[in-house]
Parts: C-alpha cells; sequence; structure tokens
C-alpha cells in the first residue's frame, strides 16, 4: 500500500465532503479555508481544513463511506437535510456525522466561523479487509447523525492534527488511527456489528513478531504503513495491530518511534552530524517532528541530550 500526504488546493464546498469523492449536485458557497492538508490511501482519503468563515449552500451526493468531524470555535448557525429530515448545527461546539455512499445531503449555511473540519472517506472493501469480512455481502452502515461515541472523535482528533502537521508521527500511526476507525464502525454502526474474530485470539508468534520486528527496523529512514508491515507478518491491519500490541505491550507505531529514538541516540554522540541531518537519517518529516517524538521518549530535546551526553 502506498499514502501520501499532501497540501489540498480545495474549494470552500470541500467543508462538506473530501475533494474528487462525493458529486456536488449545486454550489452556493462562500468562504475563506485557511488551511487544507489531506493523507490519501488505496482504501481511503482523509482531509482536514481550518475554515476562517463560511456561508451559502450545497448539495453533494456521497461516492463512498464517509465520516464527518467539525469542531466550532465561532459561531456555527446552519442546517443540513438529508430526506426528509432537517437537521440543525446552532453553535454546537462539535458535530459528526456518518453518511454511507448514496447519501443526499443539502447544506445550508446562514454563518460558520473559527472551525475545524476532518472528512474521512473509506472505500467499503477496505473497511471489510479491515475487519477481515472479505466474505460479507451486502454490509450496511447506518445513516447517523450527532455522533458521540468518544472514541471516533479521539481517532477523528489525531487524524485532523496529523493532516494539519505534514504527518509529523508518519504514516504508520495515521493508518494506525484510520483502521481503529474502520473497526468502530463495523462494531457500532453497521448492520454486521460483532467484534472482530481476531479479538478472541493471542499475540503473535515469535517468528512472526521477529520479521515485522526485523523489517520495520530496516527501515527506520522510510514512512512505512501499517497496511506494509501488516503484509509481512500475513495478517489483516485489525489483527496485526491487535496482535503486536499483546506482544510487545505497545502499538506498532509506538515500537517503532523507540526504535527510531534510539537510533538517533547514537548518531547524536557524533558531533559531525547536525540534529536536521539526524531526524532525516531516522526517518523524521522534519527537524520540528523528531524533536517532538525524542522529547517524547527522553523528556528532552536532541541538542540538550546530546549536551549532557558528550
Amino acid at each position: 500500500m502506498s499514502a501520501s500526504l499532501e497540501p489540498a488546493n480545495i474549494p470552500p464546498v470541500a467543508m462538506f465532503s473530501a475533494p474528487g469523492h462525493a458529486d456536488t449536485l449545486w454550489s452556493e458557497v462562500n468562504g475563506r479555508v485557511d488551511r487544507s492538508r489531506q493523507i490519501i490511501w488505496p482504501g481511503g482519503l482523509a482531509a482536514a481544513h481550518k475554515i476562517e468563515k463560511a456561508s451559502g449552500a450545497a448539495g453533494i451526493r456521497t461516492r463512498r463511506l464517509e465520516l464527518q468531524f467539525s469542531w466550532n470555535r465561532g459561531r456555527a448557525d446552519a442546517t443540513a437535510q438529508c430526506g426528509r429530515l432537517l437537521r440543525r448545527y446552532e453553535n454546537r461546539s462539535r458535530y459528526g456525522l456518518i453518511l454511507p455512499a448514496g447519501s443526499e445531503v443539502e447544506f445550508n449555511i446562514q454563518e460558520k466561523s473559527n472551525y475545524r473540519f476532518v472528512s474521512i472517506e473509506f472505500d467499503m472493501s477496505y473497511v471489510l479487509k479491515v475487519a477481515e469480512l472479505q466474505h460479507i455481502q451486502g454490509m450496511e452502515v447506518a445513516e447517523t447523525w450527532e455522533h458521540e461515541h468518544p472514541l471516533p472523535w479521539h481517532l477523528a482528533e489525531a487524524i485532523y492534527h496529523e493532516c494539519q502537521n505534514d504527518g509529523r508521527q508518519g504514516l504508520l500511526y495515521s493508518e494506525s488511527a484510520i483502521t481503529l476507525l474502520a473497526l468502530h464502525v463495523v462494531g457500532t454502526l453497521s448492520n454486521r456489528r460483532s467484534v472482530p474474530r481476531f479479538f478472541e485470539r493471542g499475540g503473535l508468534s515469535p517468528a512472526v513478531l521477529s520479521r515485522v520486528c526485523e523489517y520495520m527496523a530496516s527501515r527506520l529512514a522510510d514512512d512505512i504503513t501499517l497496511s506494509e508491515v501488516a503484509k509481512i507478518g500475513g495478517l489483516s491491519n485489525g489483527h496485526f495491530s491487535f496482535a503486536f500490541k499483546r506482544s510487545t505491550g505497545i502499538a506498532p507505531h509506538a515500537w517503532l518511534r523507540r526504535q527510531r529514538i534510539d537510533r538517533a541516540k547514537t548518531l547524536l554522540h557524533d558531533g559531525h552530524l547536525s540534529v536536521a541531518e539526524i531526524a532525516a537519517t531516522v526517518g523524521f518529516a522534519n527537524q520540528s517532528a523528531f524533536g517532538v517524538a525524542f522529547r517524547r521518549e527522553t523528556g528532552q530535546t536532541p541538542t540538550a541530550w546530546r549536551r549532557l551526553h558528550s
């Protein structure tokens, strides 16, 4: 699997739907988008936006399963109509909705200002694969408004910040959050509500654990994805994440971060390498991301650690 993080040159209607994967039936939206970023993977897309101000109306038809989460810190006066039901936003601090593929929604905004928004889209084939339900035919996800379950909100916040912060923690982290979100949809919002079978299983076998750890350790400089690591172990994303944590006590992205920081400590002893060079060598997008991860693992900045241990 390949994935990418890139700037999104997205018109204001994107506050309703991610670009290119929903049909805009009509649009009369005006607004200012402060910043937009997106993560793309073969199973879907996540697009995050910071909206300064917007007003107007638009109609969309979703092509994929779409999850939308917005956080309001300013003014929100808007309605959304799907079928015969009309729903109001009215200055809610946050609003979550789940729209199955083929949903038609009409949005009418009197005013929205100073709010954040993330739209996460899934191919159903990806959702079924993550949950090891490829054999299932006709799985449906319920249209859901005012979704307040804490888990998807926590995951949506993480995905939003990864989009906006240039993938600071890497694709392995991003896709781990995306996988958990897909499992939540299957387990709580679909007509096939059941605990995935791999939750009943144990951890990885010693041979598989050794194989995936060796693979990750050999790719410290690369932004690897959960899908490719799970494939090395011959498992689905969901099964791999669950089993790896059972075996090691930490998530795959946390294990990889520790290996990168351990390698960075060795490189910091070399006074000829700059902190920026070391950050790139151990797979961080930039020096800032490296500094955040290093402090999380050691309680110190890379420069302070180098000064103390040189």
